[in-house]
């Protein structure tokens, strides 16, 4: 980057920085925390984009770009902004990960434990951390934003995407996993499923894009952890509707539009079948239901035999593990792409029941306010479980986040007014 080009650059920041300023402090706008949710989920966009004009780490911008809205909510007439420290969740997390840092005293010399848990904070913790701040000084989140933000990712993702000799056949973002983008574009089919206030053209349209750049990636653990956490919350939302004799009644307003969306995709399906058939079985999505190609599929065997390696270590030592990063790389050849038998046996049963806990407490508090993050941190949890690791598997610490910010205030005044709008409590 030329002198020039630098000057130029120092000068927008700045002038953008001191018209956020003046919105923030003299107008006293109100900052709504699903721009940040947006911008750390779908950050594999802005990334790219920061990765064309800048050098360096792209994660400095997640840190460094939410800071001004963080630091005048913390510093500008601070209200619950520093609930965080009170919060009970937050400790729970907070137990986790210091007894993950401590682990590294007994983990091997070679071990890049330290990295994964810099990986996970920068990645999760901190913009997690940031969405709660902002959420409590403001009190706005708003699903319609991020479902705008999937879509646009979606869609890059689906303009923007090659097909890397690394992945073949398979759609990414450059320089990008396709797993990643998989990742992020169902949990905005979950959203556009799930949560409210989102006016239906943008729910439809968000929803199509997002699922069409998913099967683009042919990614088969993210799509079955969305298929598993979707249908769980579906059958349990359908019971509970079915069981309240007031809400049984609105079911039937559910009947003529399941009819005509059956019709059209038994139609569709009559037009296209032969195609997608051929599709479907020349994709890696045949494993998904053939057993036979499941057993006899190489990235399968190699999880296995990972995990089955993990396995030994944590029998090697069960009560505190091997220590963080004594069973991935470069100590082994390769994560064992399921963040409970990686825990297990770098952390041991202590570790793991932490973070049980921790992970159960934020998934109690997001089903008791907002059922749309119990479902999206039920599919991450499921996203870490099929094809996930300590570091890079980090979206369910940011729902964790969020459901936390929800229940202090929750609980200690009751049904607040003043939230009602905050968060779509689509409630199962």
């Amino acid at each position: 980057m030329s002198g020039l080009s630098l000057v130029w650059l120092v000068l927008l920041v700045g002038t953008a920085v001191f018209f956020i300023l003046q919105c923030l402090v003299v107008l006293k706008m109100k900052v709504d925390a699903g721009y940040l949710f947006a911008f750390c989920i779908y950050f594999d966009l802005f990334g790219y984009f920061y990765k064309m004009v800048l050098p360096g780490q792209a994660l400095l911008l997640l840190i460094a770009a939410p800071l001004l809205p963080v630091a005048v909510a913390l510093l500008h007439k601070p209200t619950s902004s520093w609930g965080f420290l009170r919060d009970q969740g937050f400790w729970l997390w907070g137990i986790f990960l210091v007894y993950a840092l401590l682990s590294l005293a007994w983990a091997p010399s070679e071990s890049e434990g330290l990295m994964k848990e810099i990986v996970l904070l920068a990645h999760g913790v901190v913009p997690a951390i940031y969405i709660y701040i902002v959420y409590k000084k403001y009190g706005r989140f708003s699903w319609n934003v991020v479902a705008w933000a999937g879509l646009t990712y979606a869609i890059a993702h689906l303009l923007l995407g090659v097909y890397l000799e690394e992945y073949p056949g398979r759609l990414t973002l450059p320089g990008g996993n396709p797993i990643f983008n998989a990742r992020a574009s169902l949990l905005t089919v979950t959203v556009c499923l799930w949560a409210r206030s989102i006016p239906l053209p943008v729910r439809v349209i968000a929803a199509g894009a997002a699922m069409a750049s998913a099967l683009a990636t042919q990614s088969r653990g993210p799509l079955a952890a969305f298929l598993i956490a979707n249908a769980l919350f579906f059958i349990v939302w359908a019971v509970r509707k079915y069981r309240d004799k007031k809400q049984s009644i609105k079911l039937s307003r559910f009947a003529i539009p399941a009819l005509l969306l059956l019709l059209m995709a038994g139609a569709g399906f009559s037009m296209y079948g032969q195609q997608l058939g051929d599709w479907v079985g020349g994709s890696r999505f045949t494993v998904l239901f053939d057993r036979a190609r499941l057993q006899g599929d190489d990235n399968f065997i190699g999880r296995v035999e990972l995990q089955l390696k993990a396995a030994e270590k944590l029998d090697a030592s069960p009560f505190f593990g091997a220590g963080l990063g004594g069973v991935t790389p470069p100590l082994a050849r390769d994560f064992p792409h399921n963040i409970i038998v990686e825990m297990a046996a770098e952390l041991g049963v202590v570790g793991l029941a932490m973070w049980t806990f921790a992970v159960l407490f934020s998934l109690w508090a997001a089903l008791r306010y907002a059922t749309v993050l119990a479902i999206l941190l039920v599919q991450c949890i499921g996203y870490a479980m099929l094809s996930g690791d300590f570091g890079f598997n980090y979206e369910y610490v940011v729902m964790a986040f969020v459901a936390l910010a929800l229940l202090p205030e929750r609980i200690g005044k009751g049904v607040a007014t003043s939230h009602e709008n905050i968060v779509s409590y689509h409630r199962v």
